[in-house]
């Protein structure tokens, strides 16, 4: 019965996607595009197939420190325009500095904290008594390269143990050669590497 549930999931996903939405289609070597392409879709099946609700969090972190910085840059004109050059310079002084010093401050936090996170998910309990289970997506495609790797992970609402799992495969097998997203191709990809942190949550 739960079989015949997943596969009608599945099967309410792709119709979804036929319908709602035109094929997904891209120019096969444009790199970004495709990593795109294929990352929209990976996050739909989170969302819409299991039900995940989407957190914000680590990109309204970028967004704060962005922020910050455009700050310092709005608040050194309108300074400048208050009091004009020589007047304003200990002002424009602190407030270039202090942009650079946000700017590294974005630097390490997109590579050390966003990495290539692009999709952070929470699985809510159905009853609000246990904490939200977090699942994360996170992919790589090289520049020049056809190997696109999908990284799953998984961190357990309650223990707060987190585990992973991922696949690498050439794009051509997720696209047909007029450069169309084969999105059932995709999707049963996708969740397999679901399945198999799913299952393992169980067992433990």
């Amino acid at each position: 019965m739960a079989a015949a549930a997943s596969r009608s999931g599945r099967n309410g996903l792709l119709e979804k996607w036929r319908i709602d939405e035109k094929p997904v289609k891209i120019d096969k070597w444009d790199g970004a595009a495709v990593k795109n392409s294929l990352d929209d879709a990976a996050k739909k099946v989170l969302l819409e197939k299991f039900g995940y609700v989407e957190n914000f969090q680590l990109v309204d972190g970028r967004l704060m420190i962005c922020t910050v910085s455009c700050l310092f840059a709005m608040l050194a004109l309108v300074w400048d325009y208050l009091h004009p050059f020589p007047e304003s310079r200990p002002v424009l002084a602190c407030c270039v500095i202090s942009y650079f010093i946000m700017m590294a401050v974005l630097t390490v936090y997109t590579s050390y904290k966003e990495k290539n996170i692009f999709l952070v998910a929470l699985n809510r309990d159905p009853t609000g008594m246990d904490p939200d289970h977090m699942w994360q997506l996170s992919s790589s495609l090289k520049r020049f390269d056809d190997q696109y790797t999908l990284r799953v992970s998984f961190t357990d609402g309650k223990s707060k143990n987190s585990r992973e799992t991922e696949f690498t495969r050439s794009v051509s097998a997720f696209f047909d050669i007029n450069g169309t997203l084969v999105m059932d191709q995709f999707e049963k990809s996708v969740s397999k590497l679901h399945d198999t942190l799913a299952m393992d949550k169980k067992t433990k």
